[in-house]
């Protein structure tokens, strides 16, 4: 069940990552591996299941039942849906990183998502976020198996 106001606590996150990954030395290795737990714990819960899906099709349906779920704007750019990989716009970031100085935090947190996809079967590459200048974020989804 999701949160009842996901954009609030996903703001507060983001803020407590940000300040977490400013500590010299530990921050940034401790927000990454606090999300890769996390990216694990989701693919334990009841959907997925803790179950890799069969193919890229069956990742790119979990990428958008899960921004249903939660209401995040996940965009599928249908021209570049393959056999074996996809790429999608993120329309805002859930965290509300959008400046240069919250890069570093944005590829902690994203550690998470990296780790459940992996899990998933397939492997995340973020190719365009905002913190570095894009309009909005543009990730590959490429199927592993």
């Amino acid at each position: 069940m999701p949160p009842k106001n996901p954009e609030k606590m996903m703001a507060k996150l983001g803020t407590f990552y940000e300040w977490l990954c400013k500590i010299p030395s530990v921050g940034v290795p401790l927000a990454k591996a606090m999300n890769r737990g996390m990216g694990s714990l989701i693919f334990r819960a009841p959907e997925p299941g803790g179950k890799p899906k069969d193919s890229i099709a069956g990742v790119k349906d979990y990428l958008l039942w899960s921004g249903e779920e939660m209401g995040f704007p996940f965009e599928v750019i249908e021209e570049t849906v393959g056999p074996d990989s996809f790429e999608f716009y993120v329309n805002g970031c859930p965290y509300g990183y959008k400046r240069p100085d919250q890069a570093i935090a944005c590829d902690a947190v994203m550690e998470m998502d990296r780790k459940l996809f992996s899990l998933l079967g397939s492997e995340l590459t973020i190719l365009e976020s905002a913190p570095e200048g894009a309009q909005k974020c543009r990730m590959l989804l490429k199927w592993t198996g």
